[in-house]
């Protein structure tokens, strides 16, 4: 999902004269590779892909606990935060609005069907529906998103900045119109 947002954030740290001098330290990393393992097993048994995907969920939140120094990690957590609830609310999987999705190059069977094992049927009865991915986004890789998918991509964009030596902090931007404001 995020691998085209990953790259034009690269793109925008080179334009922006960034390099990799130095990988930040992240704490816990085990975590992360475990949620992936995890993600990777809801594809292979989608049967119990709403609980490999829930636990996958913990996993993720405890290494972004572990990391939240970076301010880039408490915007992707806000992103976990809104996409957790809305998952686990709805049986361990991501509700996705089908007259979206109809607009994507993919095939909805597994969806429709519910076999996919990530997303369900945005039905009346699905729990806030809000969170959910209703969002149609077609740019480079189509999908549907949700409110918290779009912290998460914020999240990726300003950590890969920081990865290339060039961090942009909403904090210092934020500080910076509050010190324009008194000038």
């Amino acid at each position: 999902m995020l691998l085209d947002v990953i790259c034009l954030s690269f793109i925008v740290a080179l334009i922006r004269g960034g390099r990799i001098k130095e990988f930040p330290k992240f704490n816990k990393v085990a975590l992360l590779i475990i949620t992936i393992v995890l993600q990777v097993c809801a594809a292979f048994f989608p049967t119990m892909g709403g609980i490999f995907i829930s636990i996958a969920y913990v996993f993720i939140l405890a290494f972004l606990m572990f990391n939240r120094e970076f301010e880039d990690m408490r915007i992707f957590l806000i992103g976990w935060f809104l996409n957790a609830i809305a998952i686990w609310t709805n049986n361990g999987k991501m509700p996705i609005d089908l007259e979206q999705a109809k607009k994507l190059p993919y095939d909805l069977e597994p969806v429709i069907n519910g076999t996919n094992f990530k997303h369900s049927v945005l039905t009346e009865s699905s729990n806030l529906p809000f969170l959910t991915d209703v969002i149609y986004m077609p740019v480079i890789i189509p999908r549907v998103i949700s409110i918290g998918d779009i912290f998460i991509m914020l999240g990726a964009f300003l950590l890969v900045q920081r990865l290339m030596n060039k961090p942009i902090s909403l904090l210092q931007l934020h500080e910076g119109k509050r010190y324009a404001k008194k000038n």
